[in-house]
């Protein structure tokens, strides 16, 4: 009898030691579910975020640790976006506003000058210098419309690179060129163009757009009488170029933001009656497309470099250039 009573004794424990550690399981995941949710709902949080979708936003039911951390994480997330989103609504009033006005000067330029040859105001003799204005102003609204097409296919991701290998000096000098005019009536000193082949591997037609952009800015900002240089240096896997002129310089407080869209100096507007504020983008962009990077460096009332690297011929970083691109 005592043996079955103590028999008895342990399946009644046995169940509920086996009762309990269920109940006990159940227990704690709901807990732990409960607990773990708001964690779970800020990582979803912070995907969507980092997906460009700031509407998402996270129930806090609890007034715990882990619930006051995701009170605090939503408003610090909130206050971020809040702020991103007023910065880039400025950017885009800025653009908006000059962009608008880049488009209208040119516009009545054109208007204004074509009116007069046909209406006899202007006098035939004069014919000649005003068409080579309204050129000038066409070619203007050209370069506007290409920026705001190669910007389109920066944000589509569509920018591809056609890598070959080439001389990057011919580019430099053919750009130079270009400027002759320019060049001559500022009475400047053209240096470092007297090198040898400098061979690199990437896209020629964006290495020009590259170079084009930074000499005419060197061109724009160079004080009279002043210098444009040009440097290379080879380490070997990568091509460094700088393009340096002398003039006023960048102020201190504007060479962080020197390479986003849209941004001019306030010094810049009243020098640069041709650009929005595209032409740096672009050319960081098209640097990173290269695996390359782009730095500016200036000391005000002396000069503004702008020194970037890109795969010299016939090295590693070109072959897989070109397996990347090919």
């Amino acid at each position: 009898s005592l043996s079955i009573f103590l028999g008895q004794l342990l399946n009644m424990f046995l169940l509920s030691s086996l009762t309990m550690v269920v109940i006990a399981f159940i227990v704690i995941y709901f807990v732990t579910a409960r607990m773990v949710k708001p964690l779970r709902d800020m990582l979803a949080a912070t995907q969507s975020f980092s997906r460009g979708d700031y509407t998402v936003r996270v129930q806090v039911n609890s007034s715990d640790e882990i619930g006051q951390l995701a009170n605090e994480f939503m408003a610090d997330r909130i206050e971020e976006n809040v702020q991103m989103l007023e910065e880039s609504v400025k950017a885009q009033e800025r653009f908006v506003s000059s962009f608008t006005h880049e488009l209208k000067t040119p516009m009545t330029t054109i208007g204004g000058f074509v009116d007069g040859i046909l209406d006899g105001t202007i006098p035939k003799e004069k014919h000649h210098q005003y068409l080579a204005i309204v050129s000038g102003e066409v070619k203007r609204l050209s370069r506007m419309v290409r920026s705001m097409l190669d910007l389109a296919k920066i944000e589509a991701g569509e920018m591809k690179l056609n890598p070959a290998e080439f001389d990057l000096n011919n580019i430099v000098c053919q750009v130079i060129f270009s400027f002759e005019q320019a060049i001559e009536s500022k009475n400047l000193d053209i240096l470092g163009l007297d090198v040898d082949k400098i061979m690199v591997s990437a896209d020629p037609d964006l290495m020009h757009q590259v170079i084009y952009n930074l000499i005419e800015n060197a061109v724009k900002f160079v004080n009279e009488g002043g210098y444009i240089e040009v440097k290379y240096h080879n380490d070997g896997a990568r091509t460094l170029v700088a393009i340096r002129n002398s003039g006023t310089g960048i102020a201190p407080q504007d060479l962080p933001n020197v390479f986003e869209r849209f941004y001019k100096t306030d010094r810049s507007r009243s020098q640069d009656k041709t650009g929005v504020g595209l032409g740096l983008y672009i050319v960081r962009t098209v640097i990173q497309l290269h695996g390359g990077e782009i730095h500016v460096s200036s000391k005000e009332g002396e000069y503004t470099e702008f020194a970037f690297s890109v795969p010299s011929a016939g090295t590693k970083n070109s072959q897989n250039l070109f397996r990347k691109n090919g």
